[in-house]
Order: structure tokens, then sequence, then C-alpha cells
């Protein structure tokens, strides 16, 4: 399809940025020009504009002294063997300016299958757009592209680093097939489990053994068959005090989850530590849907955020993992790995490539998420209905990752919201002494004595027990792990729920003043 020309004026006031380059070429082709061509096929397409120049921070139409030849050269070099390893869709346009003559070509973003692309049969020499400027691709990068690129996909390659009887949690399966069966009538809910896996694809034939394929060990993997798979966590998950434009303040979080188990066990985590945070209580779930029959607002649409996290993320990618931010104004959803297809295509109905098509069909076969094409629509639609901005997405071409934030949501801890935390601050506050405060923001997780004094700079016992650990525990904000072994050298100290939700409000008040 020819794409057209904006208005020349109009990107001359906009300037170079990701869409965009400017070259002067007044009486030949640069060679940086080639740079740009690979920069937007293999990023999200864009203009290589000839005969314009820049003085400074402003562009000036300079036109080129011979447009045939120029057109000629650019067009037969780029066609030529050996300069570019890919075939382009590539638009030709001429304009005049003021009696000068520009010359326009849209260089079009090369499918996955066709990337990446770089010049002199050097992969080396690979370019990215980023911004205003054409990049070397790193070879994270370079790789990355080329995992997209397969036929295969990572998820339907054969495991072979575990034994196939060390290779699975029964817990999972477990899990899985219960609803499996819920939302699937007429399986035989006997069948074994090799058999049930087979059946489906998960495992596959290899000669006379059956092998578990990555998708198999992702969905209900051993915590020994992940950690073989995948070196790093699925799910880095965040629930902060402060909002998303904010100065990072010195707590940097009131709790996190870092999910190291298999797919479906982060999932299980990160509900469970979701339903805590959200403002109604948590009642139980309907195991057709896994929604709460009392659902609070807005969870079917951060249970398909957060399951298209578990879906498209590139698993292949060691160096990163996704994150998902809860912001006191909105949850942040970011993951390794961009939606495949143009951008314009991502609110169009009609289903969309899966980077990793095993799980997700897992997943859909257990009504975990929409059916596919379907998902961002209805994000979209039900997060305005509910009286919110529209989510506000972002599919990163230049450095293979999308992102997600779902604005203005009351960020809530048990069943207090933020901004009531914020009007009830001084009232509640009043509850605890400065020494228990302090014992609060540093307690994490769960810690001995001598690790909660260490944080606190304190050395002597005595005084460290009776003016911060005995007070926090009898206003209920600090309980033992050994509550009938006081003295144990075991025991350690967690937060309560109101210990949480104090340590919450403390964050929100220290942000205010």
């Amino acid at each position: 399809m020819t794409k057209l020309f904006p208005s020349l004026d109009f990107l001359l006031g906009s300037g170079e940025w990701t869409g965009v380059e400017f070259k002067a070429a007044r009486g030949a082709l640069p060679k940086s020009a080639f740079e740009t061509v690979s920069a937007f096929a293999n990023t999200r397409g864009g203009w290589l504009v000839l005969g314009v120049a820049q003085s400074g921070e402003d562009f000036e139409v300079c036109g080129v002294s011979d447009p045939d030849k120029l057109q000629n050269d650019f067009l037969s070099v780029l066609h030529a063997d050996g300069k570019v390893n890919h075939d382009m869709e590539v638009t030709e346009h001429r304009q005049q300016h003021d009696g000068k003559t520009v010359l326009a070509f849209h260089i079009a973003e090369n499918p996955r299958t066709r990337k990446p692309v770089y010049l002199d049969g050097d992969i080396r020499r690979t370019f990215i757009r980023k911004g205003g400027g054409d990049y070397r691709a790193q070879q994270a990068d370079i790789e990355r592209m080329l995992r997209d690129a397969t036929a295969d996909r990572w998820d339907g390659e054969i495991f072979t680093r575990v034994a196939l009887e060390e290779a699975f949690d029964p817990s999972s399966l477990k899990w899985y097939r219960n609803r499996f069966h819920a939302n699937n009538q007429g399986f035989d809910e006997r069948q074994p489990d090799l058999d049930f896996l087979h059946d489906w694809g998960y495992v596959v034939k290899d000669g006379n053994a059956l092998l578990p394929t990555r998708a198999s060990i992702a969905l209900f993997g051993s915590l020994r068959a992940v950690r073989n798979l995948l070196p790093r966590p699925i799910l880095d998950v965040r629930f902060l005090g402060y909002g998303s434009k904010d100065e990072m303040p010195e707590t940097r979080w009131i709790d996190r989850l870092v999910c190291e188990g298999n797919v479906l066990q982060s999932w299980q985590q990160l509900l469970a530590k979701y339903l805590f945070f959200m403002p109604k209580p948590f009642k139980d779930i309907d195991p057709a849907t896994l929604e709460r029959r009392d659902a609070p607002t807005g969870f079917r649409v951060f249970r398909e955020a957060a399951v298209n996290l578990l879906i498209h993320q590139d698993y292949g990618d060691h160096s990163r993992k996704a994150v998902i931010q809860f912001f006191s104004d909105g949850i942040s959803l970011w993951n390794p790995g961009d939606v495949f297809g143009s951008a314009d295509c991502l609110m169009e109905p009609g289903e969309k490539e899966a980077r990793n098509p095993a799980i997700a069909m897992a997943l859909r076969r257990i009504a975990m998420c929409e059916q596919a094409g379907t998902g961002l629509r209805m994000m979209q639609r039900e997060w305005q209905t509910l009286g919110h901005a529209a989510p506000v997405y972002g599919n990163d071409r230049a450095h293979k990752a999308f992102e997600m934030f779902l604005p203005e949501v009351p960020q809530v801890i048990g069943e207090v919201t933020w901004e009531a935390t914020v009007e009830a601050t001084g009232e509640v506050t009043g509850e605890v002494t400065g020494e228990v405060g302090r014992l609060l923001q540093v307690l994490k997780d769960e810690m001995s004595r001598r690790q909660i004094q260490e944080a606190l700079a304190l050395k002597h016992e005595d005084h460290f027990r009776e003016t911060y650990l005995k007070p926090a525990i009898e206003a209920g904000m600090v309980e033992m792990t050994l509550p009938n072994k006081p003295q144990s050298r075991l025991q350690r100290y967690r937060l309560t729920e109101k210990g949480m939700r104090m340590k919450a409000a403390l964050a929100v008040q220290s942000k205010r003043i």
C-alpha cells in the first residue's frame, strides 16, 4: 500500500524524531542513509528525506542537485546483492519546495521473520531507531530479533535438561486440570497426567521417549525444571507508596513479590497479593472464570493485563524480567518483548500472533484471559466505564518491550484506599510512637531481632525490646513467627495487616510533608 507523504512543512517543524530522518545529500548520497534504512526497517518504519540540511536546531530545505541520479543511485544500491540482507517495502516521493527538489523514501518496518535487517553481509551492522538517531544494535538486541524471526516458537521447543519424572509440579498440574475440566466438558478427568499433556502437545514423542516442551515447563514445571529453563524470575511485583511521576522516596516499596516458580504458581501468588491489597474482602473465585464472585472493581482488566505479561514475555531473554508496579495513581505493567504486528493494529479486531502460542492456548482453555484479538479493546472499554482515563500503552520496537499503564486507580491496602489512608493519617499515626514507626519502616518480610536492630542502628537490646519491639507487638502491628516459643533462636518478626496499613500511612504522610 502506497504511503502518503505528510506535509514537508509539518516535518520540518517537528524536526527529526523516531519516524523522520533528514539528509542534505546535495550532490551525492551519504553512506549514513543506509544506516537509517536498517534502523527504520528494524524498528517501526519512517521517512528518509533527502535535500534537507540541519543548521543548529533548525532544518533548511537545500534541495538535491540531480534528483533522477540520486534516486536511481539509492534504489540500485538498496537492491544490490549484499548491501542489505532482506528485501524491504520502499515508497518513493518527489516534492518541490520553493523551486528546490526534495526526495522522500518511506521505509516500512520489516515483518519479524525478515529481521534483523543489516548491511554489507555483517550482522554487526544492524541498526535500530531510538528517538531521532540511528544506533548500532547491541548483541542482546540482535539476539531478540533472531528469536522472534524463527518460524518455530520458543515455547514449542523440546526441553531436555531435567528428567521427565522430575519435570512437573503435581500441584500445578492438579490446579490446571481442575479448571480445564470445569471449562471443557467431555474429557476424561481420570486420564493420567502424561497422557493428558501428550494429547495437548505439552510432551512430545522423540524416538521412543516422551519429552516435555518448554511451554509445559514454563506452565507446570517443578522448581528445578523452571530454574534450569529460566535463570531469572518470571515476575517482579512491587506495591509502592507514591505516584508514578513522584520522586522515589527512601522507602522504595511497601511490599514486594518476586515469582520464581512456574507461570501458574506466579499467577496464584500475584492473585493472592492483589486480592489482599484490594478494598473488598475476599470471598471465593468462580472456578469457570477465575474471577472473584465479589470481585474488586477493575479485576477483569487487571487480570487480562497481568496474564498478557505471562503469555507474551520473551522468555528467551534472560537479562530482563516482567515488572508490575502498583503506584498510588495507577498500575504499570512492563514486559520484555514487544507485541508482534503493527502498533496501529493492536486495537483492531481479529486474532493477533502470539510470541508463545502454546502458553497462550493453555491459559485460554481455562478462561484465564480473553479470546485472541479482544483483550486490549475490552480493557480500554471497561477501564473507561469505571470512570478512569483510558489505559496507555507503548510498543517499543527499539528496546523490544511492551508497557501498559492503568491510570487513576485508587491504590488500596486491605480495605483502606490510599486517599482514605492519607485523610486518616493524623488520627492513625497517633496510635504509634516515633520508635514504633521507625521499626515498621525498616521491617521487611521476616526478620530476626538482631537484623531489625542493625537496620535501626541500635546497639542495646533491652532498650530496643522495651521501646521498639514490645510496643509494636502490643499495638498489633508486629507479630512473632513462633508465638509459642518467644525465646527461640529461630524467632522472626513480621508485619501484621494492621502494621502494613500503618507503614503505608507513614510512607504517604512522609511524602506529603
